[in-house]
């Protein structure tokens, strides 16, 4: 006599030694053997089928998963399909895909897929000592997030949208592997397959609105793997209901809370991804699911900076109050803005409230504390150094006028022949002497000129501020539409004020790292204006030889495409651009086109979307054509 594998109370029903199927259920029985392969016991249920343990005939007799229709999902639809799909599926090979090595059918008709043995979900990586569950610290899911984002992309790629994306569907494999598993509700090429029956699928605690509705896309499993990473993150889904009716009605209406309020250690821009994810709107995701995963990753390495202990050097995990190795709660770091000592892992400052790790600073940089001008000019930290350009720029303290802050930029110039750094040289002094003209309050007045060694300097006002950059980082959500036109109009005034001079200045590089937003009087300064190098600059000398070098062009997110060359309509777009971000919090690129703002926040006025919309069109032609022009539009909105 032998068992059935029904876990169910009352099961386990005595059967013939030689059944296959109990009779009373439709569990197979412990040791039948089924196209060669032994049953060895139950693993568990999925969205159409049960999964059992299986020995493959001698000689290599190794486990594998075996996977069979239940009775009640057998059907002729559900028969006419299963192998249609069961290829389907076999032909993604995928390394983060759950392989299927064979396929056939029971005595009884229903099919069976033989597939790799993973016996541990994700969940199963995150267990205490004794077996209990525990939350992931958020840098744990990094690569399992990037292996279930290329498993999905692939998938995708494929004409496939998996429907059933959780927990419970991502196996880890023999070698440590994430496995994407349980295609049972695949939705295939607009049409459904067998296991849907033309109705809604999936598991409701996962589901989109979209996908409630029976019109799935791929941007459904975006949404699916952003609530299973809310859950492994913080214990539990957005949205905890019993009555399917009341999941609908959320998935739908409300907005889900932050995981943060689940679990405190989450840093917040981690969550603010997750929370993008689980957007209502498709539109309102990330544009794939790998940008989802990659933004997953870099808003983590952000976080991870502030946990690294000053003290020791000792990498803790995110969300720690101290330092796990040394014990230190304040590791000598200060706010970089204003000094202020600040706590271990602090995110913004108490004094000064902006970011204690600001975007683009580079920490520990060997040219803080290094002085110029014979000991003028003091670095204190630095912004930017690029190799490619051999430009710097740091903020420093003028010693001559009682340590005021300046900003200093600095290109480096040939180191020899001399006759060549004299020429780049006179190069500098020459392209920044238009700069020394601006009188203007919202842009950064010259101090300075001077050259020292093979380095030009130039010296600049401080803007006591944080770019706008740097407060949509801090804030992680949409500016206010009144806000964000004042700064608009604002800075179409400075434009107009540089188109002016004679000859006219023009700013190609506007962005929210080069618009400071003033501490005190919130004014927005336009900083960061290019200086070109020198026209020969492709050729570098090493040892006295001529060398042809090929630098890369980098084209800011910022820029239209196709202008040649730039103009006035130039920088609008790149204006626009700015305010669009600032508006939707959905920096760019956008691909092929900016989407309307609305589309990303509906709160904004169809006029100021209007606005938007015809100055970032692609052709110039169609844009704006002078700062006049958009400027009459923008203060009707006043």
């Amino acid at each position: 006599m032998a068992r059935c594998l029904n876990t169910r109370p009352g099961g386990g029903h005595e059967n013939l030694a030689n059944a296959i199927v109990c009779p009373r259920c439709d569990f197979l029985v412990q040791g039948a053997h089924i196209g060669g392969y032994e049953v060895l016991s139950f693993i568990g249920a999925g969205s159409y089928g049960h999964v059992y343990k299986v020995r493959e005939p001698a000689p290599l007799g190794r486990i594998m998963a075996l996977k069979v229709l239940r009775f009640d999902q057998f059907n002729e639809k559900a028969l006419g399909s299963f192998f249609d799909e069961a290829r389907r599926i076999a032909d993604l090979q995928h390394p983060n895909i759950l392989p299927v090595y064979n396929f056939g059918k029971l005595e009884d008709e229903r099919p069976y897929l033989v597939m790799e043995y993973a016996p541990q979900t994700i969940n199963d990586l995150f267990r205490r000592d004794d077996g209990s569950r525990r939350v992931a610290y958020a840098e744990e899911l990094v690569p399992y997030m990037r292996q279930a984002a290329e498993a999905l992309s692939f998938v995708h790629q494929n004409g496939l949208i998996h429907q059933d994306v959780k927990p419970g569907n991502l196996l880890i494999g023999r070698n440590g592997q994430l496995l994407l598993s349980d295609f049972g509700t695949t939705f295939y090429l607009g049409m459904q397959t067998h296991a849907s029956l033309g109705e809604a699928t999936g598991t409701a605690a996962y589901m989109p609105p979209e996908q409630w509705q029976g019109n799935p896309r791929r941007d459904s499993d975006q949404y699916a793997l952003a609530v299973s990473c809310y859950e492994l993150l913080s214990g539990r889904t957005p949205f905890v209901y019993r009555r399917v009716e009341e999941m609908w009605n959320a998935h739908f209406n409300e907005l889900p809370p932050s995981p943060q309020q689940w679990n405190r250690r989450i840093p917040v821009e981690v969550a603010a991804v997750i929370l993008r994810a689980l957007a209502k709107d498709y539109r309102q995701r990330y544009p794939n699911i790998l940008e989802f995963a990659q933004k997953y990753a870099s808003a983590v390495q952000t976080a991870q900076q502030r946990y690294i202990c000053q003290v020791c050097k000792h990498r803790n995990r995110t969300g720690a109050q101290r330092c796990s190795a040394c014990g230190a709660e304040h590791d000598n770091r200060h706010c970089p803005h204003c000094d202020e000592p600040l706590r271990f892992g602090q995110r913004c400052c108490t004094v000064c409230g902006r970011l204690t790790i600001p975007p683009g600073i580079m920490l520990n940089s060997p040219l803080s504390g290094v002085s110029a001008r014979q000991g003028r000019y003091v670095i204190k930290r630095v912004l930017k150094h690029n190799e490619e350009t051999r430009l710097m720029v740091a903020v420093a303290y003028d010693t001559q006028a009682n340590d005021t802050q300046v900003v200093l930029k600095r290109w480096e110039c040939t180191d020899l022949p001399l006759s060549r750094r004299a020429k780049e040289l006179v190069y500098y002094e020459k392209a920044t002497e238009p700069l020394t003209r601006l009188r203007h309050p919202l842009l950064p007045r010259v101090l300075d000129r001077f050259v020292e060694g093979k380095h030009y300097y130039i010296v600049l006002t401080y803007a006591d501020g944080e770019s706008l950059e740097e407060r949509m980082q801090k804030l992680l959500r949409p500016l206010a539409e009144r806000e964000v036109i004042g700064y608009m109009n604002s800075l179409l005034n400075v434009l107009m004020a540089l188109e002016q001079q004679r000859p006219p200045v023009r700013h190609y590089d506007i962005t929210p790292s080069n618009i400071i937003i003033e501490r005190t009087r919130g004014r927005p300064i336009l900083t960061g204006f290019q200086v070109s190098p020198p026209p020969w600059s492709a050729e570098t000398m090493h040892n006295g030889s001529q060398h042809r070098t090929t630098r890369k062009l980098a084209i800011s997110p910022y820029l239209p495409v196709q202008d040649k060359p730039y103009d006035q309509r130039t920088c609008i777009y790149s204006l626009a651009a700015c305010m669009h971000y600032a508006l939707t919090n959905y920096a760019p690129p956008h691909y092929p086109t900016f989407p309307p703002v609305r589309m990303l926040n509906p709160n904004i006025s169809v006029a100021l979307e209007t606005i938007l919309s015809r100055a970032l069109m692609e052709d110039n032609r169609e844009r704006y054509q002078s700062y006049g022009e958009i400027q009459r539009d923008l203060k009707s909105l006043l």
